[in-house]
């Protein structure tokens, strides 16, 4: 088999039917292939939906609706697929994740598809992103650091001149070309990657999960590339929410970065990324008053980072 999409779904079916069948279009001439559309466990009505849509729209022979036992997260969610693939007589050369709130343009695929096949050492491919009104979207990234959690929180322009080479999110690329990381709104991952680096570490539940994953790709010899004419169009935290900033920021996040500066860094370094987000936000508050403006964040901010740092503290072993 030459591609398996992957599309992950929780509780936003609607979008998700409307996903698939965009996605069907474009690996048409990359046949043959399969969809996996897996569930975490919604418990709506969403794998009735699926299954009418299938039966309606003749999806019986290209895509296999998975039913997780369990809401496990985003790379629990790819990794039920990815078992599954791997598991067949004639697995995938390549496992294409696609958020359920995101639809390749057309050509893109083909087009990452090509750039893997023309750089071996290439484990992973990314897009272009924007969103439905062609506003673009950060689609590659440095690896997160103590310093870009400082710059990341202060957000001052004096300290991001500084600290530049820190910045965690990339300038958009006008061409090709090797980053630390992708967004997995869109990603071509090869075969190869997924059988000598692993599967997705299921201990993150949403977030800094693929930037997991493309540090561990890096250490077992493969590199991320962003590929720029292969953009697709993202609307964005449609199941999740993350995006509005009136709402607190989900404990599940806060998870999640601990978990990653533990893993790759240990547990001194991820306590001093704390103290250098906490710092960062102090500064931030501080220009804010000087220029008298309400210091508007999410709400309870500061004190659910401080009480999450506090907490993976005394439980050190939870990040590993």
């Amino acid at each position: 088999m030459r591609v398996a999409g992957i599309i992950v779904n929780y509780r936003t079916a609607e979008l998700t039917v409307q996903v698939v069948h965009a996605l069907r279009a474009e690996m048409t001439s990359l046949a043959p292939f399969c969809i996996y559309l897996v569930d975490n466990a919604s418990g709506d009505d969403s794998i009735p939906r699926f299954k009418e849509a299938s039966a309606k729209d003749g999806w019986q022979s290209e895509v296999e609706i998975i039913e997780a036992p369990r809401n496990g997260g985003f790379g629990y969610g790819i990794n039920q697929a990815v078992r599954r693939a791997l598991s067949l007589p004639d697995p995938p050369d390549y496992f294409y994740v696609l958020n359920s709130d995101a639809f390749a343009d057309p050509g893109s695929l083909a087009r990452l598809v090509a750039f893997l096949d023309d750089h071996p050492s290439a484990g992973l491919a990314g897009s272009h992103i924007h969103g439905p009104d062609g506003k673009t979207q950060v689609a590659c990234f440095r690896f997160p650091s103590l310093w870009s959690e400082l710059e990341d929180s202060a957000s001052f322009g004096v300290l991001t001149q500084l600290l530049r080479r820190h910045v965690v999110s990339l300038p958009l690329p006008t061409s090709d070309c090797e980053v630390d990381w992708i967004s997995g709104s869109s990603m071509l991952i090869r075969r190869s990657t997924f059988e000598k680096s692993g599967l997705f570490d299921e201990g993150y539940f949403l977030y800094f999960e693929e930037v997991d994953f493309c540090r561990s790709a890096r250490a077992a010899g493969f590199k991320s590339y962003f590929v720029a004419d292969a953009p697709i169009t993202h609307i964005g935290a449609v199941s999740t929410g993350f995006t509005d900033q009136t709402r607190r920021m989900p404990s599940y996040w806060f998870d999640s970065r601990s978990r990653y500066f533990r893993k790759h860094h240990g547990e001194a370094y991820a306590a001093a990324c704390d103290v250098a987000r906490v710092l960062g936000l102090l500064v931030w508050h501080a220009k804010e008053r000087a220029l008298g403006r309400p210091a508007k964040t999410r709400p309870s901010l500061m004190r659910d980072l401080i009480l999450a740092s506090w907490k993976n503290f005394l439980s050190p072993r939870r990040g590993a």
